[in-house]
């Protein structure tokens, strides 16, 4: 017989308890609700994901990335694929790649770096400016206007790691290869870079304005580095560069592909293949790592074969690669740190004897008339700032030696507290000199002085300064240095004028020392 009151009753609605299950506290939320969540961490993932993949494909330099990248590995593919000799057979077209490899070198550096983004020099013959910016492409690094305002960029933010479009610190390949297949975040500042600096600070660029300059010795250089960093481009110039932007790929394929082609057919008769490969993009290749080798392995240290050096800076990575080979592969552009601090100087260097190819052309283009004003930073000037940075590490590592205690710090020792001292047991086995009213603990010393204890005992307490220079033994440099670190007070005997002659020649030399060392990291060119 079933039980009364399980039974329900007609007519009266009962409702089911829900049962919560309390081992897993979440299984309480609804089903829909924890699908409703997923699937919204699950759609936020995928726009995460989609607006990064859009922004790397929105940052990536499609130009640049056809032209140093893709042409090349074509370039390299096909020597593989039909065993090719990487160097032309065929002579004539071996001695067009190499002529034509120099010529558009000369005017990417001659034109590019030192006419359009440094402004070394003024041209007076019109068709140097458009050869500079239609062979200066066949390099395949960009138009004048993106590639310049970089360049600017690079010499004026050196090692800022937001504003510097080179930085080494982010590695090699990105100083070599990285700034230029993908655009850097901060266009918009680097337009404006462009805007400040290539247009129409000053209209004329006559030489009316030119101050003659007829012996180097009188230059003011103040005025000098005024005339060099007002330098600068007009109205007409930042037309040039948008009108060589726009038509840039027309010649490119002109420089690199149409005109290998040619001359290789017709001129050298050989096949249009070999033209498009040897002298077209076998060469393009070979120029843009001579040229984005500066970038790169000109500003790593740590790469010891280069042998770098910074005679005129070492607050950044700008380095002189003092090796031929380097000189060599960068076509001449190797002493970075010397370019760093004299931008507008048409020379990688004043010396008569570095690998400068660029240097050559400009000055026989000067010689010739088609150029004038070529910007030569006085040897005075170089001189004062390898000084000036010699200077900084002399005080360097003269910081890091022991001079003893400075004079002005050394206690005042009356005669008679002097003689207390000497006939203190505690000090019976030490041994005290006077030199110049200066009083030393020779102690440490005692056993390696070349005369022997004895001498040394012989002066205990007494004034051994006729004995030190001369009386005895004439001392070198090397023993007051090392005399100097055994100081321990001066002799207060009323007559110490010589002392406090010495205590100011000291604070002098430090307060000179103090000057050098927070001398200025800008360049020279614009301190």
């Amino acid at each position: 017989m079933s039980n009364p009151s399980s039974t329900p009753l007609k007519g009266v609605k009962v409702q089911k308890r829900k049962v919560v299950s309390t081992a897993n506290p979440t299984s309480s939320l609804p089903h829909h609700q924890l699908m409703s969540q997923a699937t919204k961490m699950k759609r936020t993932k995928i726009n995460e994901m989609k607006k990064q993949r859009q922004d790397f494909l929105r940052r990536v330099n499609y130009g640049t990335m056809l032209t140093a990248v893709v042409l090349p590995l074509l370039a390299i593919a096909y020597l593989i694929e039909y065993k090719e000799s990487i160097v032309p057979e065929n002579q004539m077209t071996l001695y067009f790649t190499c002529i034509y490899y120099n010529i558009t070198m000369l005017a990417f550096t001659s034109g590019y770096h030192k006419y359009f983004a440094h402004n070394s020099f003024k041209i007076r013959a019109l068709f140097l400016k458009y050869f500079f910016a239609i062979f200066g492409s066949s390099c395949g690094l960009g138009s004048i206007r993106w590639w310049a305002t970089l360049h600017r960029a690079h010499h004026n933010f050196t090692d800022d790691t937001e504003k510097d479009p080179y930085l080494i610190k982010r590695g090699l390949l990105y100083a070599h290869y990285g700034w230029l297949l993908k655009r850097p975040k901060l266009m918009r500042f680097y337009n404006e870079i462009f805007e400040q600096e290539f247009s129409g600070q000053i209209e004329n660029q006559g030489l009316e304005n030119e101050a003659v300059v007829e012996n180097e010795d009188e230059i003011d250089l103040k005025e000098l580095l005024d005339q060099n960093s007002s330098r600068s481009y007009s109205e007409e110039f930042k037309c040039f560069f948008g009108w060589q932007q726009r038509t840039y790929m027309i010649w490119f394929f002109l420089t690199t592909i149409l005109i290998p082609a040619l001359v290789t057919k017709f001129v050298c008769h050989d096949t249009v293949i070999h033209g498009v490969l040897y002298p077209g993009l076998l060469r393009m290749l070979l120029c843009q790592q001579s040229l984005l080798s500066t970038e790169s392995i000109c500003h790593l240290k740590r790469i010891q074969v280069t042998i770098p050096t910074q005679p005129f800076n070492d607050t950044n990575s700008s380095i002189n690669c003092n090796n031929p080979l380097v000189s060599i592969l960068t076509y001449g552009q190797a002493h970075q740190n010397y370019h760093h601090e004299f931008p507008h100087d048409y020379r990688v260097d004043n010396s008569l004897f570095s690998y400068d190819p660029t240097k050559w052309f400009l000055w026989t283009l000067e010689k010739v008339g088609f150029i004038e004003d070529l910007s030569r930073t006085p040897d005075s000037l170089v001189m004062q700032l390898k000084l000036q940075q010699l200077q900084k590490v002399i005080n360097r590592l003269k910081s890091q030696l022991n001079w003893g205690t400075p004079i002005s710090k050394l206690p005042l020792i009356t005669p008679k507290d002097f003689k207390k001292i000497i006939v203190t047991s505690s000090n019976k086995d030490r041994i005290y000199i006077i030199i110049q009213k200066i009083i030393y603990d020779v102690t440490p010393f005692m056993d390696q002085h070349p005369g022997g204890v004895a001498l040394l005992k012989a002066s205990n307490g007494q004034d051994a300064t006729k004995a030190f220079y001369g009386g005895v033994y004439g001392h070198l440099t090397a023993a007051v240095n090392l005399l100097a670190t055994m100081r321990i007070g001066v002799l207060d005997d009323g007559k110490n004028e010589e002392v406090w002659k010495k205590v100011a020649r000291q604070e002098r030399e430090v307060v000179a020392s103090a000057d050098s060392r927070s001398g200025q990291s800008h360049t020279a060119e614009a301190a």
